[in-house]
């Protein structure tokens, strides 16, 4: 009997821990939920992660944990959580794949991240925009991350860094005084309440590191937020942000030891119901870079600049334009004491999630085109308020990281030299390259020996008799597509560069290279090279067919073909553009023009190509050519042969319908028998030699 009441205790007590077990999960998940609504995400963290320790496969729990993580600072610890709940329970939220996507991007799991915010934009058609946006993030932070920039960043350390938000460095030149903005406090009501206003702290560089930073003084903090904005080069001017009015710019000036009380900047600078929030003066004290969301600009907080006059006024505001600016907000600039090197962070180019920082340069009265500084400098949480000496090796900027101390920190950066590149023989790319070059990080192409099987007939050569002057030479605008210098910013493009140069003497030559997209005929850049050096760089976007153009008087145009997936790796062409004097036996490869396999009819993405060969017959009227087609050694004889004539006349025929003269123009078809390479391989040796050429039978209207 004592026996079997034992038992029927322990039964007892168990059931009774389970009760207990149970009542404190729910407790817990009560609590957190509690939490949640509030958006306290971090006590509610804390309860979540003790209801895991009661039940740590339940997939609502996991759910719950990993989107608290998503609202801190290590956001890059929601994957373990997100993808437990996902895999136990796949319907645990309506948004999960879009929570999926956030954290595998946080953790730099791009290619995850794409997938399941592919599968959310697919699912959610009202929040299409939000999902591409996110897309297009994870592919500028993959193809970032992929070539990072040449730097070393450390944590200026817990002496200048708190748990709350440091940033505004600006350094004095000699790199030994910082002056920054924090809202650290030990008041702990002014915290829970968020009334921990913002400060401007000082600190000075000794032998051991940073001292310990003091706020710079009464005259200049006030009860409200004010931040450091910008430091004159003598170290004796601070421009700082006020939060008066809207948000104001003012000044304050160091006298015998003092910092002067602030004063406000004109009302060129500032507005009375708009918000100024930051700003850098140039090094010569005579021009104002700031930032402010008044009417007529592009959007929320764009970037102006104001000159002193003569008078010593800062006058009338001038926005930087649509270049710099966009519909969002561009702010912290910073110029550079070279007076033409402006960096910012900005939310409205292309970045890799929130504000990333950008380099723009001022070259012939304009500013280039954005730069994305690039990863590790950049990352999917805030990156601002960026400064750098004028060696342009040390910088100092603001930026949210797992790793930091909490909230943003202060980060100093080290741009190091790059390794010195290996040295690789020029590549040869004349017209016998390949018809499709694959996209390869580093592409070495050698162009394929000519294997003439025939000796060339001995016969004087004869140039075009009516040799353009000098004025006809290019004098062509450079023209490339805006999209391109994003696209390149990405790293989705391949970049060829290199010389044009003449076949047989090799001198420099000044040509015109015109990018066309083959499929529409839309002309997408046209750059002319260098006419000293021969040196040019063009940038192909990746994800579709394009043709190569180098057009020089007195010379055949050079044909060169790229047939680029969307999805291709970076990379960059060095060649030599071989350019073929337009005499009497020379010849070239079309590599743009195109039949389907076994026809002769001429596909569309043919008639830029064939644009260029009228343009060339109507600029020089005593010249006369002949197509020539060519086969690889597939299939019959007989068959190539044919088939070889019948494309070599479909070119004809399209020249004859354009204008050309009948007489001007001869078809040839070769079949398989003048190979320029071995049929052997089929991935290249057959595809080189199905061609079609385009040779110079005469050069004069007497014939020669």
């Amino acid at each position: 009997m004592r026996k079997r009441q034992f038992y029927v205790l322990a039964i007892f007590m168990l059931a009774l821990c389970c009760v207990v077990q149970a009542q404190s999960l729910k407790d817990y998940l009560d609590k957190g939920d509690k939490y949640f609504a509030k958006k306290d995400f971090e006590n509610a963290l804390l309860q979540y992660l003790e209801a895991l320790k009661l039940d740590a496969n339940d997939p609502n729990t996991n759910f719950r944990v990993g989107i608290s993580y998503l609202h801190g600072e290590k956001k890059g610890k929601a994957v373990t959580y997100l993808e437990k709940a996902y895999r136990t329970k796949p319907e645990v939220d309506e948004d999960i794949d879009y929570h999926l996507g956030m954290a595998y991007q946080n953790a730099h799991q791009y290619a995850k991240a794409i997938e399941h915010y592919t599968t959310f934009k697919r699912k959610n058609k009202k929040l299409i925009e939000i999902a591409t946006q996110k897309i297009a993030e994870c592919e500028i932070g993959d193809s970032l991350a992929q070539h990072p920039a040449y730097v070393t960043i450390t944590n200026v350390g817990s002496t200048l860094n708190s748990n709350f938000h440091e940033y505004s460095p600006l350094v004095s030149n000699d790199g030994k005084t910082m002056i920054f903005t924090s809202n650290r406090s030990t008041d702990e009501y002014k915290i829970k309440s968020s009334t921990n206003f913002e400060d401007i702290y000082i600190a000075h560089k000794n032998a051991y590191g940073w001292g310990t930073p003091t706020k710079i003084s009464e005259n200049i903090n006030i009860k409200f937020n004010d931040a450091a904005a910008s430091l004159s080069p003598d170290g004796k001017t601070l421009f700082l942000y006020y939060e008066e009015g809207a948000g104001d710019i003012f000044t304050s000036t160091l006298e015998n030891g003092e910092w002067s009380k602030p004063v406000p900047l004109n009302k060129n600078i500032n507005t009375p119901l708009f918000w100024e929030t930051s700003a850098s003066i140039s090094a010569d004290g005579k021009k104002l870079y700031f930032t402010s969301n008044r009417p007529g600009g592009r959007g929320e907080l764009d970037i102006y600049v104001s000159e002193l006059d003569a008078k010593g006024n800062w006058g009338k505001a001038v926005n930087l334009g649509p270049t710099i600016n966009t519909p969002y907000h561009e702010d912290s600039p910073f110029i550079h004491p070279d007076g033409v090197t402006l960096y910012f962070s900005s939310d409205g180019h292309p970045t890799m999630g929130s504000n990333d920082i950008f380099k723009s340069e001022f070259v012939n009265g304009k500013w280039t085109k954005p730069v994305n500084l690039g990863s590790p400098i950049n990352s999917i949480e805030y990156d601002g308020f960026f400064t750098i000496s004028a060696d342009k090796k040390t910088g100092y900027y603001s930026a949210l990281r797992e790793e930091g101390l909490g909230s943003a920190d202060i980060y100093e950066i080290k741009f190091n030299d790059p390794p010195p590149k290996v040295a690789t023989p020029p590549v040869v790319m004349a017209s016998l390259q390949p018809e499709i070059i694959e996209p390869k990080k580093e592409t070495v192409a050698v162009a394929p020996p000519v294997q003439e099987p025939e000796p060339k007939k001995e016969e004087p050569k004869k140039e075009i008799v009516s040799t353009p002057p000098p004025v006809t030479e290019p004098k062509t605008e450079d023209f490339v597509d805006p999209m391109l210098q994003q696209k390149r910013d990405l790293k989705v493009v391949t970049v060829l560069k290199g010389k044009v140069i003449d076949e047989t003497t090799a001198a420099p030559l000044n040509a015109v290279i015109s990018l066309v997209e083959n499929e529409t005929g839309r002309v997408v850049a046209k750059i002319s090279s260098n006419a000293s050096t021969g040196d040019f760089e063009l940038v192909i976007p990746h994800g579709g067919n394009y043709g190569v153009a180098t057009e020089k008087a007195g010379y055949l145009f050079n044909s060169i073909n790229f047939n680029l997936p969307e999805f291709a790796e970076y990379q960059e062409i060095d060649t030599h553009i071989l350019m073929v004097k337009a005499e009497v036996g020379s010849k070239v490869v079309l590599k743009n023009i195109f039949f389907d396999v076994g026809k002769s009819d001429l596909k569309q993405e043919s008639i830029a190509e064939l644009e260029n060969i009228r343009e060339l017959l109507s600029t020089n009227a005593h010249l006369k050519v002949q197509i020539n087609g060519h086969t690889d050694n597939t299939g019959n004889a007989a068959t190539n042969m044919t088939l070889s004539l019948q494309r070599a006349e479909s070119v004809v025929q399209y020249l004859v319908n354009k204008g050309i003269e009948a007489g001007r123009v001869a078809a040839k078809g070769f079949g398989s028998e003048r190979p320029l390479v071995s049929n052997d391989d089929e991935a290249e040796g057959r595809e080189i030699n199905r061609r079609t050429e385009i040779e110079i039978l005469e050069a004069s209207s007497t014939g020669g």
